[in-house]
């Protein structure tokens, strides 16, 4: 029954990838004819339903909106470009967080599997969730692999979300190792919400992957930097059987996070963390592009108090 599911999925997931592209094509192609502001205030409407106060932002996504327009910092290309952000983590915390890296191709026709590892990643370096798991280097895989970055480098992820970080970062792709924990388990998914160089709170996924199945009904709890869970939500419900995500691997996190996120008004550090041993994800200066729903409202408020944007006009 789960094989026959996987099938399922697997077929329906390439049409997801195909009908996500097309509509990014067409929010990229709208938005060339209004101004960033514009178009921005437009999406915020259609994604929120809210109007957004662009002239005085008050809350976290409000003011992510505004730093998309009005914050611009030439460090945020690299740390956004998942091939430069190595270098970035390397210089600050050192390579033992980073997962290996195979190779780097401005084509995808230019990719020599032969000298690759039977299983790893694919990543787009620009944009997000742009990755190919890839767990047999099959003919077959890599026919599919093929027709994803054909799509795939074609996209300009600055003009759909006008998230300024991306703009001008050029489309590659980037091989990584696959990391499989000795138990099994998927690496759990730790995102630290960081405001001037210091973790405000964290967030954990958890349940994303169900008896080796993408789970996109999964949980999100929040957490103080103490490793306290909080009844707030970012977009998904809450896990309630814990309450707590503590210890000297959350402690060690804070501390890279506030390394790399030293010097801005906000960014968001991720990692993981299996058989003991943490590994950077990426920096994103957006959280979902400043479209979650975060509740209550005095946690949206709360998090948007945390960015002063007074200091950056």
């Amino acid at each position: 029954m789960i094989k026959k599911m996987k099938k399922i999925i697997k077929k329906w997931d390439w049409l997801g990838i195909r009908l996500k592209v097309f509509h990014m094509r067409i929010d990229a192609f709208v938005s060339n004819f209004y101004s960033d502001e514009e178009y921005i205030k437009k999406q915020y409407k259609k994604r929120t339903g809210k109007s957004l106060n662009i002239e005085n932002p008050k809350t976290f996504n409000e003011k992510i909106q505004w730093l998309k327009l009005y914050y611009h910092n030439d460090q945020m290309h690299k740390d956004v470009d998942k091939y430069e952000v190595r270098k970035v983590v390397e210089q600050k915390i050192g390579n033992h967080i980073l997962t290996k890296n195979y190779g780097i191709w401005e084509n995808f026709d230019d990719i020599d599997f032969s000298k690759l590892p039977n299983e790893f990643i694919l990543k787009l370096t620009n944009g997000s969730s742009f990755n190919y798991i890839c767990t047999s280097k099959t003919e077959k895989e890599k026919r599919k692999m093929k027709r994803r970055f054909k799509l795939w480098m074609k996209t300009d992820y600055y003009k759909y979300g006008k998230e300024w970080a991306y703009k001008g970062v050029k489309n590659r792709i980037i091989c990584e190792e696959l990391l499989k924990p000795s138990n099994g388990v998927p690496p759990v998914d730790y995102r630290f919400f960081c405001f001037n160089g210091k973790v405000h709170c964290f967030s954990v996924d958890y349940d994303s992957v169900v008896n080796g199945i993408k789970n996109s009904n999964y949980k999100r709890n929040i957490y103080t930097r103490d490793g306290y869970r909080r009844n707030v939500k970012i977009n998904y419900p809450i896990k309630k059987s814990i309450t707590e995500e503590r210890g000297k691997n959350i402690s060690k996190m804070i501390t890279y996070a506030e390394k790399l996120s030293a010097g801005f008004p906000h960014a968001r550090i991720d990692f993981y963390c299996f058989d003991n041993k943490i590994y950077f994800g990426e920096i994103t200066f957006y959280h979902a592009s400043g479209y979650q729903k975060i509740t209550p409202d005095d946690f949206d408020l709360e998090l948007g108090n945390l960015i002063n944007i007074s200091d950056l006009a």
